[in-house]
Formats: structure tokens, sequence, C-alpha cells
């Protein structure tokens, strides 16, 4: 383990680091994000990286039905101006996933060389930290799927198997709700295993497990991630301090970095942050595309 440090988690040489027997190749490690550090990711899940040129899920139909130009089409910042809970609600809901870098075809299960636009600094500096950490040197973080789950959603049993390099380890983080995580072989015969995942909590599928089926079948609300939970202020010293200590890297978006630290848009009644992740949970998994010394497809 290399004793690295990057602000917004704790040293690497703390982290509570776990590796399933049974399915090798396969480790959690238990949340090592600070609170604010948390915010961060997840304001930036949702006010930033739905935005354009990043791709989503949302069909024209709800981009026309509030009148705006499809491809630049602000989900987060519309949605905090409906003011029928319930319709909110619903266009909450509508978001189910976002791609960043190369993007996923859904249809043909393949990435394209044209599809493909810049991956996000602050996200590709975190992937490089973990996997330096952890001894994937190299590892290049190319395309991301960030995918949405209001509680009760599911995710079907599928592999992740459409990178030209499936040596390189998949990287996967959780915010918000806890879920249950199912994780199989290489076929859909095998009895999967499950792990509960908190949030903040990494999984890395390395090795045997890079291409075992894998599930989501319950994503659900608990005390430990309420909205309360999320909208309590830091105390006034302990977040001056954390942001004065905690220098921004570079690479991160810096007035994000400062609201997550001191609270800003987390103490909104109704449509601010704290309020969809009382019912949500966000997941981020990453992947390299190609293999070493290769640029495009």
């Amino acid at each position: 383990m290399k004793d690295t440090h990057l602000p917004g988690l704790i040293p690497a040489k703390q982290w509570k680091i776990y590796e399933v027997l049974d399915r090798p190749g396969l480790i959690l490690i238990a949340n090592p994000f600070t609170k604010p550090a948390q915010r961060y990711w997840m304001a930036r899940c949702l006010q930033d990286y739905p935005k354009h040129p990043n791709r989503t899920n949302l069909p024209d139909t709800i981009m026309d039905k509030f009148g705006t130009y499809s491809g630049h089409f602000d989900w987060w910042s519309i949605a905090k101006t409906i003011e029928d809970p319930q319709e909110r609600a619903k266009l909450w809901k509508a978001l189910r996933w976002t791609t960043l870098g190369y993007h996923y075809d859904w249809t043909n299960k393949i990435y394209e060389e044209a599809a493909r636009n810049e991956f996000p600094a602050d996200l590709e500096e975190l992937c490089r930290h973990f996997a330096e950490s952890l001894g994937f040197r190299g590892f290049k973080p190319e395309a991301a799927i960030v995918n949405y789950y209001p509680t009760g959603s599911t995710l079907a049993g599928h592999t992740d198997h459409s990178e030209k390099n499936l040596e390189a380890p998949l990287f996967s983080f959780s915010f918000g709700q806890p879920a249950v995580f199912l994780i199989g072989g290489p076929t859909r015969d095998e009895k999967p295993d499950a792990l509960l995942l908190r949030s903040g909590d990494v999984i890395v599928m390395t090795r045997a497990s890079r291409l075992c089926y894998h599930a989501v079948p319950k994503v659900f609300p608990c005390l430990e991630s309420s909205r309360e939970r999320w909208a309590e202020p830091e105390a006034e010293e302990e977040s001056a301090t954390l942001a004065t200590k905690e220098v921004v890297p570079a690479a991160y978006a810096a007035a994000v970095w400062d609201d997550s630290h001191r609270n800003r848009g987390w103490q909104s009644t109704g449509n601010g942050f704290a309020d969809y992740i009382s019912n949500s949970r966000i997941n981020i998994n990453i992947r390299q595309v190609l293999n070493e010394g290769e640029n495009h497809l």
C-alpha cells in the first residue's frame, strides 16, 4: 500500500480494505471519504456531470416539456425551479444515467471514438489516486457511467465486457442511500454473494471478478443517510479548519469544493442536494477502455 494522501480522503494507510475470498480480485474499501468530500462528489454528479456535452438517458420529450434545447438541458437547475414536490420528484427520478469520457452505446454495447468527450479532471485524479494507492499503476480513467438509483430501484445482472482492456480494474464509488450488491461468477448459473454498500464505500473489480455477473437488487433508505444527516451544518470552526487544511486539488471544481465544506446548497428545503440524496443512491463506475500505449479505438 502506497502511503499517499488526497484531500477529502483519509490517508491510504488507514483505509479498511477487504477482499472477498470466494470472488478473487473483488476489493471493498470501507468509506475512506470525509463528509464534505462525499458532498462534493454528490453535488458534481447532480449539478455538473449531467450537463452537455455529457450524455444522459433523458428523452427529448422531457426536454421539450420544459422548452429547453435538448443539447444543453440543465436537469438539476430546472428541477430546482419546480414548486410542486411531486412534479420535481418525477424529473429527479427520470434521470437514471450519465456517461462521461467515452460514451457507451447502450443499444450496440460498444464504445466509439466519435462518441468521446474529455474525461472530468477531478474524477480522473480521484481514480488515479486509488489506482496508485492499490498498486494499479498506469491505470487510465477513460469512461464512466454515473447511475442514479431512486430508493426501490434495481439494476439487473450483467457483466462489463465492452472495453478493449479487460485486464485493468473497474472502480465503483457509492454515495447516498445503501444498496445490496450481488456478485456471482462468469455465468448466470453461479449463486451470487451479497455485500451491503454504504455511502462512501468503494468497490474495485480486478482479476477474475472483473468479468463476473453483478447486480443491484435493492436500494433502501436508512437513518445514517437521512436528509438531516447530509443537511446538518458542520461546526463553523471545524468547517473553516477543513477548508483551510484541505486545500482544493488543482483538478477539482473549487466552488463546489468550497460549498461542500461550508454547507452551501445542502440546507435548501425541498429542492436541495440533501432532499435528493435522502431518497436516492448515486454510483460512479469508471473503467479503462484502451490497452496500454493506445490513444484511440
